[in-house]
């Protein structure tokens, strides 16, 4: 098992989980692409929840590249044993503030993308409404999955902030020691 402040330091490891997290996403968009007809609530159910799943992975990847870099740029106080979620950003998982944080030059694609995941990561993933009302009045007509350019703006976000956080094609990460 990898030790905390190493798991917490390492931009490798926080690039690790948002690949892992990337295909997860891929591999839940596969129920909807396969275009089985829906003909009872129970497919209906596995559609929606596919929907959201994919995008809540694809937002937890966009989440975990975006802070690989943050923490390659920044120092992380670990003292009391945990990293405050403050470090990353002011809202639990806005991405769009993790991305100004790090200074990104984002397209306006780019934004609404983050925005959107962002909804999913924070509920629509999780619940069928917000806990607030101008959550709710935000998200309108931005529940969705856009295939599949929501899959290529993700991949194209983590190899950028991946090489930019010391990451070579050719030669893997630099050697810490």
């Amino acid at each position: 098992m990898i030790h905390f402040e190493e798991a917490i330091s390492s931009p490798e490891n926080w690039f690790r989980q948002s690949w892992e997290m990337f295909e997860a996403s891929k591999a839940l968009y596969s129920v909807l692409a396969a275009g089985d007809p829906v003909r009872s609530e129970k497919d209906n159910y596995r559609e929606v929840g596919s929907m959201k799943g994919a995008m809540l992975m694809l937002g937890l990847s966009a989440e975990n590249a975006l802070k690989g870099a943050f923490v390659c740029r920044s120092k992380r106080d670990l003292s009391r044993g945990k990293l405050d979620p403050k470090h990353f950003h002011k809202t639990a998982h806005d991405l769009a503030d993790i991305a100004e944080k790090l200074n990104l030059d984002l397209s306006v694609i780019q934004i609404r993308l983050l925005d959107r995941l962002t909804i999913f990561v924070q509920w629509a993933s999780k619940y069928q409404a917000p806990l607030r009302k101008k959550e709710q009045e935000r998200a309108d007509g931005k529940i969705k999955l856009m295939y599949p350019s929501d899959y290529h703006l993700v991949e194209e976000l983590i190899c950028d902030l991946q090489s930019k956080s010391g990451f070579d094609e050719r030669l893997g990460w630099p050697d810490r020691n």
